[in-house]
């Protein structure tokens, strides 16, 4: 099936994007029909065409799919651990990048901030939609059919959307700007040893400083905190009531469970779902709420930059933890590996000791 849809989607790309532009192309000049607006058309499909070829392939079978989704990951990961510095300060938070001493262009800098931010909401709706996922699959109702291959662009478009969002927000709601770069100026001198003219940043400052020296509300930021946080309650409260409702059914299954075996096994993914719930609950959405709003009460959150910075570059290597812990199956088949590993070291060296010693013997 999954061959089946990727050659479905093989056959319609060329059709669209390369035999019918072509013939257009070349056949309405003989009825005099002019087509200059297929010209640039043809142009980017002629230069992309290679690169979305594989696509269908990449998307509909699992194999591919599975470790580019990973990747992805990984390339958060990092984007968030070498393009960033979190801080915090007065009525400000922000996110700085050191262009000058990393040889970045300026314009490379701004997008990999406004990336990483995208990233945090592609991260949280994908959380909260994995948790969908699990209720559906311990209600048993028959309702995982909607994560079937025909709804997977609508679950994938999900996170994508939120993510694009953030990006624009990012961009257009904390702009660089004189009043923001005057106020964060001495804050990244004082702990990151920067000149703020030698960066680039997103922040937002709710009440900056005029050429007077006097407050003024910046109500671009606000509308920009406004978005930002919309789209981090979403998530939260999916998690919270697909949580609830998820850990109701699992109690509901250890209590009439039919087998030793079966009760069991709902126990480990019980005690998972808790520590899974609890995790992207403390190290995401906690952190983040904090910072975000207690700078609008002018509350001082420098202490929280560091940690912030650092759950950013560790929650996707965290987040399978749980599940990796409490499920047997994963934690005994971890262990045996390093186990053997480290047996099978042992072995290496002992069996070097030996030889060395009925040499030593022989030439005796």
């Amino acid at each position: 099936m999954q061959l089946y849809k990727a050659l479905v989607a093989q056959t319609v790309i060329p059709v669209l994007l390369l035999f019918m532009p072509f013939g257009l192309l070349f056949t309405l000049p003989i009825f005099e029909i002019d087509c200059q607006l297929l010209a640039s058309l043809i142009t980017l499909i002629f230069a992309i065409y290679p690169a979305v070829d594989p696509l269908p392939i990449l998307y509909f079978i699992d194999y591919y799919r599975i470790p580019i989704l990973a990747g992805l990951v990984v390339v958060d990961s990092v984007i968030t651990s070498n393009f960033q510095n979190c801080q915090s300060y007065k009525s400000a938070f922000f996110m700085v990048v050191d262009v000058k001493n990393r040889h970045l262009s300026p314009w490379i800098a701004e997008v990999c901030i406004e990336m990483l931010c995208g990233f945090i909401a592609v991260t949280v709706n994908g959380i909260a939609i994995h948790f969908v996922y699990r209720f559906f699959a311990l209600e048993r109702q028959g309702r995982l059919r909607y994560f079937n291959s025909q709804f997977l662009i609508i679950w994938f478009s999900i996170p994508l959307l939120a993510g694009t969002i953030w990006f624009f927000v990012t961009r257009f709601a904390f702009p660089m700007n004189k009043p923001t770069t005057e106020y964060i100026r001495s804050t990244v001198k004082q702990y990151f040893n920067l000149n703020i003219d030698d960066c680039v940043y997103g922040a937002a400052v709710f009440y900056p400083l005029d050429e007077n020296g006097k407050k003024f509300i910046s109500w671009r930021s606000f509308i920009g905190l406004s978005c930002y946080l919309t789209l981090l309650t979403i998530p939260f409260l999916i998690i919270l009531v697909c949580g609830a409702k998820s850990w109701r059914k699992v109690k509901r299954l250890l209590e009439h469970g039919e087998s030793e075996f079966a009760r069991n096994l709902q126990m480990q993914l019980y005690r998972a779902l808790i520590v899974q719930t609890i995790i992207p609950i403390l190290f995401f959405f906690i952190p983040f709420g904090v910072l975000f709003i207690l700078p609008v009460f002018e509350i001082n959150v420098q202490f929280l930059s560091g940690p912030v910075t650092v759950v950013l570059a560790v929650y996707p290597a965290i987040d399978s933890l749980p599940t990796l812990l409490c499920v047997d199956y994963y934690r005994i088949a971890i262990f045996n590996y390093f186990k053997y590993c480290r047996c099978k070291n042992t072995r290496i060296e002992g069996t070097g000791d030996e030889s060395v010693s009925r040499a030593y013997q022989t030439t005796n």
